[in-house]
């Protein structure tokens, strides 16, 4: 007689229970290291920031610089102006690139996630059982000390 296949139903129910699904996917999730890439991406977007700021100082000062100069003035500040302002915008692109890509990977990720809900709720309700059949297995076995107690003294007269 062959074995079946693909295991017992208790195997199959287990397996995909919702707390296995969810224990299943967060395990191979890696949270820890997901934190460590979000902490590097969150530092990164803060250094861009940071310098995203000082770069428009700098651009609003150049343009107050050029709108104080003369015509002649202008023709030279121009182009580095110009050039400054093509920077800023490159920079901005590559900003919003990062974030944008920080945001896509992690949802992606977190996209194929289960529901915690569902399996949280069945823990807790789980565990709320568990303290009550652990508090009537304590009554019983007090019960049956009494008993057994009872016993012995008739037995014993």
């Amino acid at each position: 007689m062959e074995a079946p296949q693909g295991g017992s139903e208790r195997d199959k129910t287990i397996s995909t229970s919702p707390v296995s699904l969810v224990s299943n996917f967060w395990k191979e999730f890696e949270l820890e290291k997901e934190k460590s890439v979000l902490d590097e991406q969150g530092l990164r977007i803060a250094e861009n920031q940071e310098n995203s700021q000082k770069n428009r100082r700098k651009l609003a000062e150049s343009t107050r610089d050029f709108k104080k100069a003369s015509s002649d003035e202008k023709l030279g500040l121009f182009n580095s102006l110009l050039k400054g302002f093509q920077e800023e915008v490159d920079n901005l692109t590559k900003r919003a690139k990062f974030g944008e890509n920080a945001f896509l990977n992690i949802y992606q990720k977190l996209y194929e996630a289960p529901d915690p809900y569902p399996a949280l709720a069945s823990i807790s309700e789980q565990d709320l059982k568990l303290s009550e059949l652990e508090s009537e297995s304590r009554k019983m076995k007090v019960e049956l000390e009494e008993f057994r107690t009872e016993l012995l003294l008739e037995v014993t007269y």
